[in-house]
């Protein structure tokens, strides 16, 4: 079963999902755990525009001015486009996440959250804000061994079939294809 991390350190769950830019992915059995990737959703920096100033032997200046008036032209696109930039962010991260079982993260909006128990992940928020993954990841460990409680052996379902089901539904579908 895959467990997901939102992390600014790579070491605490402590970055809110949605702007997390990093989602640290872990595979989880009975026997342990070990790690399998980083997600990045790191935004691109904005660079500063700049020009050599002819007045400063070729020195380069800020074009404030021209960078102001950009930014007051485009922010009324931007104002529109905000949501749907946003909502695109979270959309990109819960198709990432798809595979992942849950996810543990510092906070979370009511509508992603929504969105990510559709897809089947479950979001859990740590009982503080600077929970070790370590911790977290040895806890569900033992648990896994023991009796897991109904949300996380229902999170479990969603990656693990039983073998015997399967045996079942094939025998079912065999029989039925001979009628």
């Amino acid at each position: 079963m895959k467990i997901a991390f939102a992390t600014t350190d790579r070491v605490n769950v402590n970055a809110h999902f949605g702007w997390a830019q990093e989602i640290d992915v872990y595979e989880i059995s009975e026997s342990g755990y070990k790690f399998i990737e980083t997600l990045n959703f790191a935004v691109p920096s904005q660079k500063l525009e700049t020009e050599p100033d002819k007045n400063q032997g070729g020195r380069q200046k800020s074009n404030c001015k021209k960078n102001a008036a950009a930014s007051a032209k485009e922010e009324s696109k931007t104002n529109n486009n905000k949501d749907n930039e946003s909502d695109d962010k979270v959309a990109a991260k819960i198709e990432a996440l798809a595979d992942c079982a849950i996810l543990y993260v510092a906070s979370i909006g009511g509508i992603p959250a929504a969105k990510l128990i559709k897809k089947g992940v479950m979001p859990v928020r740590p009982h503080s804000e600077q929970e070790d993954i370590k911790f977290i990841l040895n806890k569900l460990v033992k648990t896994l061994k023991g009796n897991p409680p109904p949300w996380l052996r229902k999170a479990l379902q969603k990656n693990n079939h039983n073998p015997e089901q399967l045996e079942i539904m094939s025998a079912d579908s065999t029989n039925e294809t001979m009628r």
